[in-house]
């Protein structure tokens, strides 16, 4: 049994949340527990590294509000990326209660080493998409990702 049984298929419009709950466990957990055996990262300290690499100078606020995290989860990951050098912070210029955060060299190199596993499991998901499926799929779920902050 490695999917969803042909009674959900059949109400898969009905099960949306089901489906995607397995698939969102399926890439994961094993995502993170090999990151965390391989690099000693948790989900959120590798979330913050990731978003670090794709903005840098973000807030923990915008990490918050582009993970879905819990903020105190995200405040957490910074304290300990801070501690282990992989991330600085700075104070924000437009809001004195703000810091920004940017990923050191250390940071940079650790980020090196994990993207990796996201592009190979990214491409154990789709392996049974064509093209064409795979990049509608990829606008599909962005669209769904960027209204999902309306959602809470």
């Amino acid at each position: 049994m490695g999917g969803i049984d042909s009674d959900a298929r059949r109400q898969s419009l009905d099960w949306i949340g089901l489906c995607l709950s397995v698939v969102s466990n399926r890439y994961a957990y094993p995502l993170y527990a090999e990151i965390e055996r391989d690099h000693g990262l948790l989900r959120d300290e590798a979330a913050v590294v990731v978003c670090l690499s794709l903005k840098s100078g973000a807030t923990a606020q915008e990490i918050v509000a582009n993970t879905g995290r819990p903020k105190n989860s995200i405040s957490r990951a910074v304290r300990k990326l801070e501690a282990g050098r992989f991330v600085r912070r700075e104070g924000d210029a437009d809001d004195g209660r703000a810091s920004k955060l940017y990923l050191t060299s250390r940071g940079n190199t650790l980020f090196k080493r994990i993207e990796g596993y996201y592009a190979d499991r990214d491409k154990r998901m789709l392996s049974t998409l064509s093209d064409k499926e795979k990049r509608e799929f990829s606008r599909t779920l962005e669209k769904i990702a960027n209204a999902s902050p309306d959602w809470m």
